[in-house]
């Protein structure tokens, strides 16, 4: 077992391959995923179920930040992610203009519940020893929230998420903010619609670095790896309506295709730094 203090580094191969059932988001188990010691924590009923299906309507019915990916078309989104938010200097205006606001639309969407977002926020202020706090660029707070949307018949290929990565692309520099000094990065989702067959998450328990993950691109304007060129999934999850499933971003995942109705997730990435610096959300 790792020392209290001691996190997995960001590729590694994670040393435990379990899942931790729990009840909610709390410190022992938040060290654990954050060390590498399991793969993933799941809370079921989260948000409860109903609620949750309801408001998937109201993103997937939002005219304003209802779209697709640029990249990948077939998958749709709700709000902004740094990936395509942070890709020219027009997007970035628009990007930080509007996370605020969207932060405020997907909370009044809840109301007057808590949304799983605000929850998932306490609960990681309250779970880290060094507490929990908004990402920020350039003095300007990330957006987080994001939904995606996987349409019948759409899945994502296996893929890792890991925001140094996504601004050296974008801003040619290894240098931006606190960002390079992140040594993990979770993901966390929370499922509001899932289909009876399929929208399976895999996940594996190891992670390419830099020029490694490069070479094994699916193509050169893939997100993603060609499946056939790396070792099966170590896990295979079955999301429910209403449940929360935390995760290591920068371990392979992929989603399978939904079959008979839509995926609707909301997620956050939880950017991880040492256990006496407080953790960070953006989308």
């Amino acid at each position: 077992m790792r020392r209290l203090d001691e996190l997995c580094s960001p590729f590694s191969a994670l040393s435990g391959a379990e899942i931790v059932e729990a009840e909610k988001v709390n410190s022992a188990d938040l060290l654990a995923l954050a060390r590498g010691e399991i793969m993933a924590i799941s809370v079921n009923s989260y948000c409860d179920p109903q609620v949750g299906r309801d408001n998937a309507q109201h993103l997937l019915g939002d005219e304003l930040r209802y779209t697709g990916y640029d990249n990948v078309p077939d998958v749709h989104k709700w709000g902004h992610n740094t990936y395509e938010g942070l890709s020219s200097p027009e997007h970035e205006e628009r990007y930080f203009a509007d996370a605020l606001p969207a932060i405020q639309s997907l909370r009044d969407y809840w109301s007057p519940y808590l949304s799983p977002i605000d929850r998932l926020r306490l609960e990681l202020q309250e779970g880290w020893p060094a507490g929990a706090n908004m990402e920020y660029l350039d003095r300007r707070p990330l957006f987080v929230g994001q939904a995606r949307i996987f349409h019948e018949g759409n899945g994502a290929i296996p893929h890792q998420d890991f925001l140094p990565w996504e601004l050296r692309n974008l801003r040619k520099s290894q240098q931006v903010d606190g960002v390079a000094q992140l040594t993990g990065q979770l993901t966390a989702n929370m499922y509001l619609q899932t289909p009876q067959v399929g929208g399976e998450l895999e996940l594996w328990s190891i992670g390419y670095d830099y020029g490694a993950y490069d070479s094994l691109r699916a193509g050169p304007d893939s997100y993603g790896l060609h499946r056939d060129q790396i070792p099966g999934a170590a896990m295979v999850l079955k999301p429910r309506d209403g449940m929360l499933i935390l995760f290591h971003a920068t371990r392979v995942h992929a989603v399978r295709p939904s079959e008979g109705a839509d995926r609707v997730a909301i997620s956050t990435f939880i950017g991880v730094r040492s256990v006496d610096r407080p953790l960070t959300w953006w989308s």
